[in-house]
């Protein structure tokens, strides 16, 4: 390595154990130096400190240091829609239900978000906004990515748009049917389109990118949602494809993420949704679909040919009864899988380490003849590829390179197996089996250190936490369940009964 002029401003960041990037073998007793918000040299603990010895150190045999990780699909609410008086259930059930919930002051909720995610060592969030009202997406954008901004973390924010479907996918006079007449107007209320037609929306989203669209630093991104595939139609589908290609950024969509949206396409169009999309010129680099379940196998090949990006989210997956994705199967097939919480983990503590773990586990499928994923592969999805699919794969994130910005998370191994083991085992391997957020010791993002011991450096976690607990007491006592939250409610048996005919 070549030495530079020194001064104090310099951190050389070491351990154990380095992940410089996935797509070598890890290093030992190596980091990096990092000056202002960028890596500016990378060797031995011995090189660096040689070249660089005034450098503030920051080290130990018994760390490993890693990129920071990138959570390639959220949506920011800030707590879990369980503990908030939605139980799980089937997505569509479940989606309808969400009216019932509280508010959550945007900005209380993405800081509360971004401070959870910065503890599980996440540098970078995509955030597929839901809106407390949509005539009010601008001020809630504003108030979100400043929430994200204040915590200290990146964001690639998305606000959404939808023109068809709201409440079933398909047949909705069948629906009508079966429904008592007292919920007959509610359902119709639900079926009413939302109050954003496409020329607002795309001129909102113009706005927020000369606002927000940080194509230096990449703090905030601003990109484009068509919902899903089943809530938006062609037209609009494509007016968001040719929107991110002029303006160099990415079309984010869920996708296939029940059996029922695969059967809507072949109920619609005869074919399946990747091939329907294939053929209107919707699928591309600037593509990144969540959760991607009931994709049919047949057609991960196209998926990777047109470099689609997908993000895979196994706690939600399972949660709302979804199912198991075959990423492996993707993964083979050489499509970019990244891995998103979702805001729906299994203990809805936005663990991201515990998140990879699930996608470990679950993606590695019974029979001699499955393919495997490994260790370094769930990694690799975690940071170089949830990049690539989360902003663009030319962003300088995701590695411990120079030049590259300075995001990197500190994990304290000490109190993993003995230390006798670790030469039989891959220490990759045996993070990802027993981290959690607990041993995050250390987080850097844009080269500001945001957690040191375990800590926020950046908001007053008790302060936030406590003024969405006075917000959640007031709306208490305000009775917040409309009537159109509590007839929804009970919509949702006849719903239930609407899709088991599609079983």
């Amino acid at each position: 390595m070549d030495c530079q002029n020194t001064n104090n401003t310099k951190q050389i960041i070491w351990a154990g154990t380095t992940i410089v990037s996935t797509d070598i073998k890890p290093k030992s007793n190596f980091g990096v130096c990092v000056e202002g918000n960028r890596i500016i040299a990378t060797g031995t603990r011995d090189e660096l400190q040689f070249c660089y010895p005034n450098a503030r150190v920051v080290g130990s045999e018994q760390f490993l240091l890693t990129p920071a990780f990138v959570n390639s699909h959220d949506h920011g609410r800030g707590l879990g829609t369980a503990s908030l008086g939605v139980p799980d259930n089937l997505l569509e059930i479940w989606l309808l239900q969400l009216s019932s919930l509280p508010n959550i002051d945007p900005y209380l909720a993405a800081a509360c978000d971004g401070l959870h995610l910065l503890r599980s060592g996440v540098g970078t969030v995509a955030h597929s906004h839901n809106p407390r009202s949509w005539k009010n997406m601008e001020g809630e954008t504003a108030a979100t990515i400043r929430g994200y901004r204040d915590a200290g973390i990146r964001v690639a924010f998305s606000p959404p748009i939808v023109d068809q479907n709201p409440l079933v996918y398909d047949d909705r006079d069948r629906l009508f049917a079966i429904l008592p007449n007292d919920l007959q107007s509610t359902a119709r209320e639900l079926m009413t389109p939302v109050p954003l037609d496409r020329k607002d929306y795309f001129g909102l989203c113009t706005d927020l990118l000369s606002k927000y669209h940080d194509t230096k630093q990449f703090t905030s991104h601003i990109q484009v949602s068509p919902a899903g595939g089943q809530w938006c139609s062609d037209e609009l589908i494509l007016e968001a494809v040719d929107f991110a290609c002029r303006h160099n950024t990415k079309v984010q969509m869920h996708l296939l993420e029940t059996r029922y949206q695969q059967q809507y396409a072949y109920r619609k169009w005869g074919k399946s949704f990747v091939r329907h999309l294939e053929e209107i010129g919707a699928l591309g680099e600037w593509l990144t679909c969540a959760h991607m379940v009931w994709v049919d196998e047949t057609d991960l090949y196209l998926l990777a040919e047109k470099g689609v990006g997908i993000a895979h989210n196994p706690s939600s997956n399972l949660r709302l009864r979804s199912g198991i994705a075959p990423t492996a199967k993707m993964l083979a097939a050489g499509v970019n899988v990244g891995i998103g919480l979702d805001g729906h983990s299994l203990e809805d503590d936005q663990d991201f380490l515990r998140e990879m773990r699930l996608a470990w586990t679950l993606g590695n499928q019974p029979g001699a003849s499955s393919p495997s994923i490994t260790a370094q592969t769930i990694w690799q999805m975690g940071t170089t590829t949830g990049v690539a699919i989360t902003l663009r794969k030319d962003v300088p994130l995701g590695q411990l390179a120079v030049g590259y910005l300075a995001d990197l998370v500190v994990i304290d191994c000490s109190a993993f197996l003995p230390t006798f083991y670790w030469d039989n085992l891959p220490k990759i391997e045996v993070v990802l089996r027993q981290a959690t957020y607990r041993q995050v010791k250390h987080v850097m993002v844009n080269g500001r250190w945001v957690v040191w011991n375990a800590q926020s450096q950046t908001l007053d976690v008790r302060a936030i936490v406590k003024a969405i607990q006075e917000e959640l007491a007031l709306q208490q006592n305000q009775e917040f369940s409309t009537t159109r939250s509590t007839t929804a409610w009970a919509l949702s048996n006849y719903l239930r009964d609407f899709y088991a005919t599609w079983d």
